[in-house]
């Protein structure tokens, strides 16, 4: 049945059309697709009303696209690419690229030298004991060469090393206060506190009287290591050069000793070789003909006459 026409003026339509489409709809003919009604414009009517079908599109999901696989079969499945053996990155032409240099090591604070050795024992002013206790310090001094550079530092730190309460102990308290006095302080050389400490502690006839002793101590039958010690302490204390200590140490030693280092080819130069060689002497020939020393080996023909003398004589 065929739809009455609409009229084409708002308000003179003989029918009411749907509340939700306002705008008419023009008949279908067979054979021909509808075609969409002329817009009006009109700078006095109302904005647009939504129609039926922007309400239906709006409120209403989109539908999937149809599958073009029949129903009741399996849609193909697409095979997986290989899945890579290696996450690396592909390497550059040309082989491997260069390592980076090694990062720079970081920097130390500068920390003290360290102390090495022992510190010498505080001096008490004695004469038996002065020598060593001056080489001990020089020794503590030159092993400390990186710590003790300088006079001062090295002169500073030997007056700490006094026994309070003793001439010693007087004699660096009275030289620290000199020091002390002067403007600007100055300690002086070290050359300079070495020769006043021996024109303190060594005084004259104490030298004089260890020169005469490194003459008149030989050694006789006395143990090498044990002569050797009381002769090096008054060799010390003679404060002679090396030629005349090697010549007092000839002179005092065993003759058997002294016979035995002349035939060394070259002779040693040095004191301290000069000993190490004696020491050597002394010691094999302890080892291989210390068992017989003082034994003589008697004649057995004298032995028979002195059994056969005792004999006669036992009788009156």
């Amino acid at each position: 049945m065929p739809l009455p026409k609409a009229s084409l003026l708002p308000g003179k339509s003989k029918l009411s059309t749907p509340e939700i489409s306002q705008t008419a709809t023009p008949p279908i003919s067979k054979g021909k697709a509808p075609v969409p009604p002329p817009t009006r414009t009109s700078a006095s009517s109302s904005p647009p009303q939504p129609t039926q079908t922007t309400l239906l599109s709006s409120t209403t999901k989109p539908l999937a696209p149809l599958s073009r696989n029949p129903k009741g079969t399996t849609p193909p499945v697409k095979p997986n690419p290989p899945a890579s053996t290696s996450k690396l990155p592909p390497q550059p032409p040309g082989g491997n690229p260069p390592a980076p240099p090694p990062a720079a090591p970081m920097a130390q604070p500068n920390l003290p030298p360290r102390i090495l050795g022992t510190a010498p024992e505080s001096y008490n002013g004695k004469g038996d004991t002065v020598i060593a206790f001056w080489n001990s310090l020089e020794n503590y001094f030159i092993v400390n060469a990186t710590t003790f550079d300088t006079d001062a530092k090295k002169v500073s730190s030997a007056l700490t090393y006094f026994k309070q309460g003793t001439q010693a102990g007087d004699w660096a308290s009275d030289h620290i206060a000199t020091i002390l006095a002067r403007n600007p302080v100055n300690y002086g050389t070290w050359q300079d506190f070495r020769d006043a400490f021996k024109a303190q502690f060594i005084p004259p006839e104490t030298q004089n009287e260890a020169i005469q002793n490194i003459h008149n101590t030989p050694q006789r039958n006395r143990e090498f290591s044990e002569w050797y010690q009381e002769w090096s302490r008054y060799a010390r204390q003679a404060n002679v050069d090396e030629a005349t200590k090697m010549y007092a140490f000839h002179r005092a030693l065993d003759t058997a000793l002294h016979n035995k280092l002349l035939q060394l080819l070259p002779m040693p130069t040095m004191l301290a070789r000069l000993v190490e060689k004696a020491r050597e002497f002394n010691k094999n020939w302890r080892t291989f003909a210390g068992p017989t020393r003082g034994f003589r080996q008697q004649n057995l023909h004298i032995w028979e006459i002195s059994e056969e003398e005792s004999k006669i004589n036992a009788f009156p």
